[in-house]
């Protein structure tokens, strides 16, 4: 079958030589709505010369994810497993020690639009945030499937949106056997964590701030830390874990501090130190610490995003600022505030200058003494700017 290409607009070719990955319908002239959803189309110029092949999302606004910038068509098998295997080799020399628990395919970042595999030990998750992609699963199972020490795949997508790639919402497993037990224990930098492919936030653990922990090593020997918006509490396992005094750990969900006590047990420390697990609505638990005049040595900030895209900018900046005035009041003299934000709207500029603003407000003195950047696992292309998104500060906290 000879395929219409789509006929792209003139601002639409002009983005071709800065291989961004996305194409949204005011990119093109025409679109070949006859072809299937999810379908390899070509994408040509006005004149009709191919100049790239896309996957195709017709019900979508972003209704073109590029994977090639070449006139010739490419074996989507053959490029999947290339790129697949490229992005294994990429991660391999920036893996800690024993750890097995990373993101193995970072999406448009690895060449890979629309896909998200996370391995988890033996057991890799995928999502598949794109018509081409789902479609594509088969394929995507024949080349995982083929990795050493993969056991099971599980598919998780969950997304909202996937209604409009037409979609359907589901976790399943879609090859292999699990672990017999569920949770299970991967190793997340110098400890052992459960996690449950079916359950939890993203597709079982935050992997992008796994190695996170290793910023405060130095600040925990006899230090009270406060780790809000604990998840599973990997922050709060590693500070008990290299000598904190005592650590108080909040977070909304009931299922993921149960999770954490489990950790807790698994990796020794149950007993290690003193600690409180609290489920609660952390924005307002956080006001009444700072009301009662709480202050601690160490406090971690990692909320959730507060600016999904840029139109909710100004609102995050406020709440943002909110939370780093109310973070600098409980810090002691001398401490430390590891603050996070995950919104890619949201800058590492703009993040700094509502730390700068926050202090300003509180009167008091701050060094950044650290800067933390998502890891090697979740790489960021220079062509794809929407693929970097975590960033966070350490600061050192002055009268």
């Amino acid at each position: 079958m000879v395929r219409r290409p789509a006929i792209l607009s003139g601002k639409g070719l002009e983005k071709i030589p800065g291989r961004h990955p996305w194409l949204f319908r005011g990119d093109f002239a025409r679109l070949p709505m006859e072809e299937e959803n999810g379908a390899l189309i070509p994408i040509a110029g006005e004149r009709g010369a191919v100049v790239g092949w896309g996957l195709f999302s017709p019900g979508s606004s972003l209704c073109v994810r590029l994977l090639s910038w070449k006139a010739e068509k490419p074996d989507l098998e053959q490029l999947f497993e290339k790129r697949i295997r490229e992005a294994e080799n990429r991660r391999r020399p920036f893996l800690e020690g024993n750890e097995d628990a990373y993101r193995l395919v970072h999406g448009e970042a690895d060449g890979l639009p629309g896909l998200v595999v996370d391995r988890y030990g033996p057991v890799l998750v995928l999502q598949t945030l794109c018509a081409g992609m789902y479609r594509s699963l088969e394929i995507l199972v024949k080349i995982l499937a083929a990795f050493p020490g993969v056991e099971a795949l599980v598919l998780r997508n969950e997304a909202k949106y996937l209604a409009s790639e037409g979609i359907p919402r589901e976790k399943k497993l879609i090859y292999g056997k699990l672990p017999k037990q569920i949770p299970f224990a991967v190793q997340t930098g110098e400890i052992r964590s459960l996690v449950d492919p079916f359950k939890g936030q993203k597709t079982g653990l935050y992997l992008d701030v796994r190695q996170a922990p290793r910023l405060i090593r130095s600040l925990c020997p006899g230090a009270r830390v406060l780790d809000a918006f604990s998840y599973t509490c990997n922050f709060t396992l590693h500070a008990l874990r290299w000598g904190a005094a005592e650590v108080l750990a909040l977070d909304q969900s009931g299922e993921a501090l149960a999770i954490a006590k489990e950790n807790l047990a698994l990796n020794g420390l149950l007993t290690g130190g003193k600690f409180a697990l609290e489920e609660c609505n952390v924005f307002d638990r956080l006001k009444e610490l700072d009301e009662q005049k709480r202050i601690f040595d160490l406090l971690i900030m990692d909320p959730p995003p507060f600016a999904p895209s840029r139109k909710q900018l100004e609102g995050a900046r406020r709440g943002y600022k909110e939370l780093a005035v109310r973070s600098l009041k409980m810090t002691a003299p001398g401490g430390s505030l590891l603050f996070f934000s995950c919104s890619q709207a949201f800058g590492r500029d703009v993040l700094l200058e509502t730390l700068s603003a926050a202090a300003r407000d509180v009167k008091r003195e701050c060094r950044i003494t650290a800067e933390f950047h998502q890891p090697a696992d979740h790489p960021v292309s220079l062509n794809f700017p929407e693929s970097d998104y975590l960033k966070g500060f350490l600061l050192e906290v002055q009268p």
